[in-house]
């Protein structure tokens, strides 16, 4: 643990990009797995399907090339610009975290999903799941980002993110297969 935290101080970006795309091509496989665990089984003598490399693949360009940038100069804006880590502050990246970062990176996400998956209109799936999702995105992070904000120091934020990802990538991959 000590090794990622020095990593953090001395390589940021690379250390972070490192964890988070890891963790968000982790969850992705864990949510095709429960899935296919947790659905009718297949007739006797088949075999389950195979897991989907290709969004493995998606998931980790948006886990690697995209979100940890996003989030990793978002925080650091928001580190220089509000700097410490009282209540009042907390609040205010908590704040623009949520009503700015959030949608941004929501639409990164289900436009950028939409270009790797080739589709017509890439912005079809954006209009139908944004907003569901930046409710549930709210309900979830908001508390998430308040321990960011207040109880971590900025070096480990991404990472946390990251881990707290775990479960949020497996609601957001429940919603990328929900049909609205």
């Amino acid at each position: 643990m000590q090794a990622l935290v020095g990593a953090l101080k001395k390589q940021p970006v690379i250390t972070n990009t490192i964890v988070y795309g890891t963790l968000y091509v982790a969850a992705e496989f864990g949510q095709q797995m429960f899935r296919r665990y947790t659905s009718e089984p297949p007739e006797p003598g088949a075999d389950y399907p195979p897991v989907d490399t290709g969004s493995l693949a998606r998931f980790g360009v948006m886990g690697t090339c995209v979100l940890p940038h996003t989030l990793y100069h978002a925080y650091k804006y928001l580190d220089a610009r509000f700097p410490g880590n009282s209540g009042p502050m907390a609040i205010r990246k908590l704040a623009i975290d949520a009503l700015v970062i959030t949608p941004i990176n929501l639409t990164l996400f289900y436009v950028g999903m939409s270009a790797m998956e080739r589709k017509d209109d890439l912005l079809a799936e954006w209009r139908a799941k944004l907003i569901p999702t930046f409710i549930t995105a709210s309900c979830f992070w908001v508390p998430a980002n308040f321990v960011n904000f207040k109880l971590l120091p900025p070096h480990v934020r991404v990472v946390f993110v990251g881990g707290c990802q775990i479960i949020w990538v497996s609601i957001l991959c429940w919603f990328k297969k929900q049909e609205f």
